[in-house]
């Protein structure tokens, strides 16, 4: 009983990442285009029989709209799989605050039986439109209801939970910060570890202007 009490008292309260704060007025001055995050190379160094290459993206557009993409491309010795997860939504801010919130989803499932050794251009802003495709496993499109919060240092955004692919973990900056809404020593702490990280970094880099 001891041990479950315990838990349940320092298990972090984190609701507060699914809202903006009540209290702080609204603006717009945040620089749209593209935000990437940093790709590092998962599959083993050197291995001629399997690539995996991967990005993701969100593009912020006119009238607080955004896309958010994630691609992962995969070459093996005698064919390629490709899968992307494309989610559409809006964006709302307060101050340094981003709240995305996303509506559809829709996800592709790509293979190709060609033996190409094509690759994928990591600066390229459509993978799926690149991959010769053979054979599609899937495509669908979906409502989806996820909102996440994000924080804006004028020419990057930090997820406040690690969150990749719609798929989320339980840590991140929130986890190892104090106090809501709040720049405290903790946070800046966490968001510098957490933003320099060089397998699954949380953070998405301006890019590109529109």
């Amino acid at each position: 009983m001891c041990i479950l009490f315990c838990n349940l008292q320092c298990a972090p309260k984190l609701d507060w990442i699914r809202s903006l704060p009540s209290d702080y007025p609204r603006d717009q001055n945040i620089t749209l285009g593209f935000y990437s995050r940093p790709a590092e190379k998962k599959s083993a160094f050197g291995s001629k029989t399997f690539h995996l290459y991967w990005k993701e993206e969100i593009h912020l557009q006119t009238n607080s709209k955004f896309k958010k993409t994630w691609s992962e491309w995969k070459v093996y010795e005698d064919h390629s799989e490709f899968q992307q997860k494309e989610g559409v939504g809006t964006y709302e801010k307060s101050g340094d605050w981003v709240l995305f919130q996303t509506n559809t989803i829709v996800i592709l499932e790509c293979k190709s039986d060609q033996k190409t050794k094509t690759t994928p251009n990591p600066h390229g802003k459509d993978w799926s439109k690149l991959f010769p495709c053979s054979s599609i496993l899937s495509q669908n499109e979906s409502s989806m209801k996820h909102r996440l919060l994000y924080y804006y240092d004028g020419k990057s955004i930090y997820p406040l939970q690690y969150e990749s692919g719609y798929n989320e973990a339980n840590f991140g900056i929130a986890w190892e910060s104090d106090l809501p809404y709040t720049k405290s020593s903790l946070f800046e702490k966490a968001k510098l570890k957490y933003g320099k990280k060089e397998f699954q970094p949380h953070v998405y880099n301006h890019v590109k202007l529109d």
